[in-house]
């Protein structure tokens, strides 16, 4: 997608509906890639374009567009990377497997897609939609300097509707629910005006093929094999591991192909919400090969559903992948600051991004499917 091109953080969502009763099947698996506590920072952050922004007072900078879950009722409520012991399958999942503490994140990788059993696409008949909606914290900074400046994180949901051929009208509405939660800056927040909200973060599109923007450069193509917001992308796709990582590297070669970039990549892929099931479990695998990549926490809770959190840390940055390890169902990602962040005015160790990701079946369009 161009967008994407313009910046190694790119943005897009995907998510996929879970198998009937799979409880106690998970309680078990859960128990079983237990491991030691992880330090795992309040509420992340998600990727980051840079683009122009109007500010009262201020000289427009950029804007940090990122997201974080909603996991409270609340934007200046405590982060937590999950419920308390007590609401976990397992009161103390580690003492089943007392060398869990060995496994690496590829061995966990692998043994969920391998775990994946009985999950499904959830089929989309004809003048029904796919519906895919993402909850999150919508990052807002602005720079008024080389090292100054200041961030927001706005409450954001995302619903897109897509039909089973492309080719029809597809529908995405935006809504900006809280644009008060205040992450820090070089100034006061009493000198920090809170930024404009612009035309595009909220309102409704229809389009065909998902073309929201048909004035948008480079225009949006229909069925484009480049573009992994089309079902075209992934039917060019191989189904072996080996592969592709090798695909993942070609599309990372402007950027390095380096560790970063392909992890950033292949989180934003499954994003788009339109990976097959049948091809989920590969792609896991796949990026069970990008060096680095670590277990940040056996049990995490990303808005009200508990998976495996695992990630990388490039010191500015720790960006988490977060699935059902028992379905294979990507529900979603964090992002928390590292030691260096990119922002001199964020602490170490803030949560400054994620996204809560769910799918189900619409029989039309604007519709919400029912929990």
């Amino acid at each position: 997608m161009p967008e994407l091109d313009e910046t190694l953080e790119l943005l897009h969502r995907d998510a996929r509906t879970a198998p009937a009763d799979l409880s106690a099947a998970r309680a078990r698996l859960m128990a079983e890639l237990a491991v030691a506590p992880a330090v795992v920072p309040p509420r992340p952050k998600r990727t980051r374009r840079w683009i122009a922004v109007p500010v009262a007072a201020a000289v427009a900078g950029a804007v940090t567009v990122a997201v974080v879950v909603q996991t409270g009722p609340a934007p200046d409520a405590p982060a937590v990377a999950g419920p308390p012991p007590s609401a976990h399958p397992s009161a103390n999942p580690t003492a089943n497997w007392p060398d869990i503490k060995l496994m690496s994140a590829p061995q966990v990788l692998n043994r969920a897609a391998d775990l994946s059993v009985g999950a499904a696409d959830q089929p989309v008949g004809p003048g029904q939609f796919r519906f895919v909606a993402e909850h999150t914290w919508v990052q807002r900074g602005v720079h008024t300097g080389a090292t100054t400046g200041y961030t927001y994180l706005w409450e954001q949901q995302v619903d897109r509707w897509i039909p089973p051929d492309e080719h029809d009208v597809w529908q995405e509405n935006r809504r900006i629910l809280n644009t008060g939660k205040f992450l820090g800056g070089s100034v006061p927040q009493s000198q920090a005006p809170v930024p404009e909200v612009t035309d595009t973060d909220q309102g409704q599109w229809q389009g065909r093929c998902g073309d929201f923007f048909p004035n948008a450069k480079p225009p949006k193509k229909c069925a484009d094999p480049t573009d992994w917001d089309s079902p075209a992308f992934y039917a060019t796709l191989p189904h072996d591991p080996a592969a592709l990582y090798a695909k993942l590297r070609a599309l990372t070669a402007g950027r390095g192909s380096t560790p970063r970039a392909m992890f950033h990549y292949g989180i934003e892929i499954l994003r788009a919400g339109v990976m097959p099931a049948g091809l989920r479990a590969q792609w896991y695998r796949a990026l069970a090969k990008i060096p680095g990549m670590t277990v940040l926490a056996a049990e995490t809770n990303l808005d009200g559903r508990t998976g495996v959190a695992l990630g990388l840390d490039d010191r500015h940055e720790i960006r988490q992948l977060i699935i059902d390890p028992v379905t294979g169902q990507f529900i979603g990602e964090r992002q928390v600051a590292g030691a260096e962040p990119d922002e001199p005015w964020i602490k170490p160790g803030t949560e400054i991004g994620a996204s809560a990701l769910t799918t189900g079946v619409a029989t039309r369009l604007g519709e919400v499917p029912a929990k």
